[in-house]
């Protein structure tokens, strides 16, 4: 097995870094509100915003991207102008995400996994649930002490056509890397959008520090343990 990893995925919230999902979705509706107040009240664009972040995780598509799909949803559900809405989401993403950074906090032992990683020459993938905009994952990476340049993907909603858990989101990652997903290992700590990677072939380890847990579908991880003992598994298995 000493060699078997042709690529890592790492997801990021709860795996590389810290923090409350449902506060940070909050906080990035209500920045996205101030831009574009005169055009629909906070509550109903709050429920659209929602319901189509959820309608990309629940429903496969594969034909446009989530990007596409997101403001196709919200300019029908809102009665609005699909290009209007861009440009007032592109003025919030302009205008500074610094208020979105309260409440983030990196992980110790992350650097020493991208590290690791980079020793071995393996590349490194940021496996993030493409439901948001690169410029804010890059500054989420940032505001946890994580260089985005570490990664050779960076899963966005701009360059993907799925999500997790669809196993089309893990074939379209490793088709993008030439792979084949049983030549990858999924890190993540979400029993159902991580480790759904199973489905493709991939392996898979659970850090299970934050552990999430959803209701649904779930699978076992090959693998399962504390950041600690991941650093301790891949310097084995790359022989460092």
């Amino acid at each position: 097995m000493a060699s078997s990893f042709r690529a890592v995925l790492f997801d990021l919230d709860g795996t590389l870094l810290q923090v409350e999902m449902r506060s940070f979705i909050s906080r990035y509706i209500a920045g996205y509100h101030a831009c574009c107040s005169d055009l629909v009240e906070y509550g109903p664009l709050q429920r659209a915003m929602r319901a189509g972040i959820h309608l990309l995780l629940e429903t496969e598509c594969g034909e446009r991207s989530n990007e596409e799909r997101l403001f196709t949803f919200l300019a029908g559900h809102l009665q609005q102008d699909e290009g209007v809405l861009r440009e007032r989401f592109q003025r919030f993403i302009d205008a500074g995400l610094a208020p979105l950074s309260v409440g983030i906090q990196g992980i110790p032992e992350v650097a020493q996994l991208l590290e690791c990683c980079q020793q071995a020459q393996v590349p490194l993938v940021l496996a993030t649930n493409p439901v948001f905009p690169q410029a804010l994952i890059e500054a989420r990476c940032r505001w946890a002490g994580i260089d985005p340049q570490h990664f050779v993907l960076v899963t966005s909603f701009e360059n993907s056509r799925y999500c997790k858990p669809q196993p089309g989101y893990f074939v379209e990652v490793t088709t993008k890397l030439g792979l084949d997903p049983q030549d990858c290992l999924m890190v993540g700590n979400d029993t159902s959008h991580d480790l759904s990677a199973t489905e493709t072939g991939m392996t898979t380890w659970l850090v299970d520090r934050y552990l999430l847990e959803r209701e649904g579908p779930t699978w076992r991880p090959d693998y399962r343990g504390s950041h600690q003992e991941l650093l301790d598994f891949l310097r084995v298995h790359f022989a460092l």
